[in-house]
């Protein structure tokens, strides 16, 4: 077997995963959580951890020859593997097989496993993947408008054009939209050197809100600009009337459905990160929600959750969504010469959770798929799926 350099590129969604998806097996998967520790500490807890979850593949390697013990050589070294890299995650990933030696990050903590079959085990990367790795944060203030671009872990500033007004007052002393009459909003002290407008009616105040209007689509604008070509979502944060009226403004920026409210300037950095992480997580819930929906309304038809129909139907490229349990799963095999699937473990090199089967081909044939809390699946089923056809 060829020596193949570790790739440390982050998986960033489902679809990077196609690029691996195809490798001719046998396949490693290992997974562990890191442990939580001083670093001259953790890096030998690590690597005992590691040593022990590829204990649990030696038989497994015997099964599959040489080129299942040469795999399972190639991994050994933690060392070699992260070497002195700064953790990017609470678990780690690594994926080998003849032709790819992957290393990927887990934002959260997984359970030690290893397996060695024809596909690579992707099921513990998936609630990461599924999900917005990356998003960005609007945040909707008169005072100072901020966009950040956001991961799980960071927050970072993305600042506006030079000379792009931030603020309510700014944009006012630059600029006045032109379809309101000088009539409707009168001058505060000191036209002369541009100190804004004054709102003192009712009807200024409505006034205001038309002005804000203006304010905002000039921010919409702006921010359309920067993100052109991003399908990241954009999490609004902002008081309840300014969020809506930001959204019957918006035009092509991808919102999320869920917002943050409250004052922005009011909140602190890790505050207003954590609570659009919250949103995200509320999005994806609903999404859920919906494709449970869905699923009722077709089963019987072209939806099922009997196992052999869904695995059956992910291998012939015809699940069009896929929702899978959070932790139960069945071992088998899929048999490609008669196209049936065994739902029982045979002991064999070929075994292999049917539940990541299923996800591997649904993913390789472009279908969706959403990870379910196993309390909230249909019939309490490890998997279910809606067709195309």
């Amino acid at each position: 077997m060829d020596t193949v350099k570790a790739d440390l590129n982050e998986f960033q969604s489902v679809k990077d995963l196609k690029t691996i998806l195809g490798a001719e097996g046998p396949c490693l998967s290992a997974y562990i959580p890191l442990a939580a520790a001083p670093p001259n500490q953790s890096a030998q807890a690590n690597a005992l951890e590691w040593r022990e979850t590829l204990r649990t593949l030696k038989s497994k390697a015997q099964q599959h020859g040489a080129l299942g013990r040469e795999l399972l050589e190639s991994v050994q070294d933690w060392d070699a593997i992260l070497g002195d890299r700064e953790p990017q995650g609470r678990s780690v990933a690594v994926l080998r097989s003849p032709d790819v030696f992957r290393v990927a990050w887990i934002d959260e903590t997984v359970k030690s496993r290893a397996t060695l079959g024809p596909h690579f085990y992707i099921r513990p990367l998936l609630p990461d993947l599924i999900r917005d790795k990356t998003f960005y944060i609007l945040a909707l203030s008169q005072n100072d408008v901020r966009l950040l671009r956001c991961t799980q872990r960071t927050s970072d500033e993305v600042p506006f054009p030079p000379g792009f007004a931030t603020s309510f007052d700014g944009y006012m002393n630059t600029a006045k939209p032109d379809h309101v009459s000088d009539g409707r909003a009168a001058p505060g002290p000191g036209v002369g050197s541009s100190k804004g407008v004054m709102f003192t009616t009712s009807s200024d105040r409505e006034d205001k809100g038309e002005y804000l209007a203006h304010f905002f689509r000039q921010v919409d604008r702006c921010a359309e600009e920067m993100l052109r070509g991003k399908t990241d979502p954009v999490v609004l944060v902002g008081v309840e009337y300014e969020i809506a009226l930001y959204r019957s403004l918006n035009s092509t920026l991808p919102l999320a459905r869920e917002a943050v409210h409250g004052a922005p300037n009011g909140l602190k950095s890790r505050e207003m990160h954590a609570r659009a992480i919250a949103a995200l997580l509320r999005c994806y819930e609903k999404k859920i929600d919906e494709a449970l929906a869905q699923y009722n309304h077709k089963v019987g038809g072209v939806a099922s959750n009997r196992l052999k129909d869904v695995v059956t139907a992910a291998h012939d490229g015809r699940v069009l969504t896929l929702l899978v349990s959070d932790s139960l799963e069945t071992t088998g095999v899929f048999d490609e010469s008669t196209h049936s699937v065994k739902g029982r473990e045979t002991g064999g090199a070929s075994d292999e959770d049917l539940v990541n089967d299923a996800a591997v081909q649904t993913i390789l044939h472009a279908g969706q798929i959403f990870v379910v809390p196993n309390g909230n699946m249909p019939n309490g089923a490890p998997l279910a799926a809606i067709f195309r056809f």
